[in-house]
C-alpha cells in the first residue's frame, strides 16, 4: 500500500499503514529506544517508501529543543604524527546518530584548557540539547556546572565528584595492570610508564594499576621511573632517554602517541640495542599490527566509545537517571610484533 492522498505523511498516516501505534513510530524514527531493531527498520522503511520528512522548525518550535549533540573533544595539535584518538571519537557518535535527528557539532579543546566558558555558552544561549566531555579531571569544573544548571551531558571518564553524573569510560586501572603484567611475564622488571598530567581522572587510575602490577610481584614502584605531563610524541621521545638512564628495561606507555615517542627516544639513546627494551601501550587502534618491534596493546575501540557516548547522552536527554547513564568498558590484551 503507498499513500494516496495529497496531504503530508504523518507519524498518524504512517502507523495506519503499518498497523501500529503513533508512539511506536515516534519511537523508531527517533532513537529506536524500547523498539526491536526490526521494527525500527520497517518503519523507516515505510517513512522512506511513503515521502515522510519532518519538520525539524516545527519540531524545534513545539518541544524548544535544538537537535543538536556539541562535543568538547580534546585534539592533539601535533602535526607529524597526527591523532587518530578524537577522530575514532567522533566517528562512533556519528554513527549512533545515524537515524536519528540530531546533528553533531564538534569543539576542539586544546590539551589542558578546561573550556569552562564554552561550555556555560552553550547552555545560556541554548545551542545544543546536550553535551559530550573528555578529558576529565578529579574534580572537573565543567562538570560541576552541568550538574548546577541540570543540563543534559556525558563525559569521557570519571571524575571524583560526589554527586552522580552520567559517564563512559575504559577501564584505566585494568588497561595498565594488563600491560604491566604482559611485560612483567616477558621478564623486564624496570618497566618505566609514560602518562598524561596526573590532574586528569584516567592518568592516576593508570597509575594505580601499573603501581599494583609491579607490586603483585613484589616490586615496589620507583618514582624515578615515571614521566607524567604532556602527552605528545616528542615529549615521550625526550623523556626516553632519561628514564632509561634511570635503569629501564621496558616502557608503560599511555596511548600510540606515547608509545611513538618512547620507541624513538630508545633508538636515539641505545641505537642497535633498542630491541631489547620491552613496550607496552593502552590503545584504540591497532596501530601495534603495523609496527616491526613487539608490542602489547590494552586495546579498546575508540568508535565503539563514541557510539556508547552518544548513546548515553541520548538516553540522559530523553530523562534517564544519571545512574542509569554509567557504563564501564574492559580492554583486550593484544601482543603483536616481533
Amino acid at each position: 500500500m503507498t499513500k494516496d492522498s495529497d496531504g503530508p505523511v504523518t507519524l498518524k498516516t504512517i502507523a495506519a499503514e503499518m498497523g501500529v501505534s503513533v508512539t511506536t513510530v515516534a519511537r523508531a524514527l527517533k532513537d529506536g529506544h524500547k523498539i526491536s531493531p526490526e521494527m525500527v527498520l520497517k518503519v523507516r522503511e515505510t517513512a522512506a517508501r511513503m515521502g515522510y520528512v519532518r519538520n525539524l522548525d516545527g519540531a524545534r518550535l513545539r518541544t524548544g529543543r535544538t537537535f543538536v549533540i556539541m562535543a568538547f573533544l580534546g585534539f592533539q595539535p601535533e602535526e607529524e604524527v597526527g591523532d587518530s584518538g578524537a577522530v575514532g571519537l567522533l566517528n562512533g557518535i556519528h554513527q549512533r546518530l545515524v537515524g536519528t535527528e540530531y546533528a553533531l557539532r564538534a569543539v576542539p579543546v586544546g590539551q589542558g584548557a578546561a573550556g569552562l566558558d564554552a561550555v556555560r555558552q552553550v547552555v545560556r544561549a541554548r545551542q545544543a540539547d546536550g553535551i559530550i566531555l573528555d578529558h576529565t579531571e578529579l574534580l572537573d569544573a565543567r562538570v560541576k556546572y552541568l550538574l548546577e544548571a541540570d543540563f543534559p551531558f556525558v563525559t569521557f571518564g570519571r571524575t571524583e565528584l560526589l554527586s552522580e553524573h552520567p559517564w563512559f569510560d575504559i577501564d584505566n586501572e585494568q588497561a595498565a595492570h594488563q600491560g604491566t603484567e604482559a611485560l612483567l611475564r616477558d621478564g623486564f622488571r624496570r618497566i618505566a610508564l609514560i602518562d598524561g598530567e596526573p590532574r586528569f581522572t584516567f592518568v592516576r587510575q593508570r597509575l594505580r594499576g601499573y603501581e599494583q602490577a609491579l607490586r603483585d610481584h613484589g616490586i615496589a614502584p620507583d618514582p624515578a621511573l615515571r614521566h607524567l605531563g604532556e602527552l605528545a610524541p616528542d615529549t615521550a621521545r625526550r623523556a626516553a632517554g632519561p628514564l632509561l638512564d634511570a635503569g629501564a628495561d621496558a616502557f608503560l606507555c599511555a596511548n600510540e602517541l606515547a608509545l611513538l615517542g618512547a620507541q624513538a627516544g630508545t633508538r636515539d639513546r641505545l641505537g642497535a640495542k633498542a630491541g631489547a627494551v620491552g613496550f607496552a601501550q593502552r590503545s584504540g587502534t591497532r596501530l601495534g599490527d603495523y609496527i616491526a618491534a613487539p608490542v602489547h596493546s590494552a586495546h579498546f575501540s575508540r568508535r565503539m566509545a563514541g557510539a556508547r557516548l552518544a548513546d548515553l547522552l541520548l538516553r540522559r536527554i530523553e530523562g534517564a537517571a544519571p545512574a542509569e547513564c554509567q557504563e564501564l568498558a574492559q580492554t583486550t590484551l593484544i601482543s603483536t610484533g616481533g
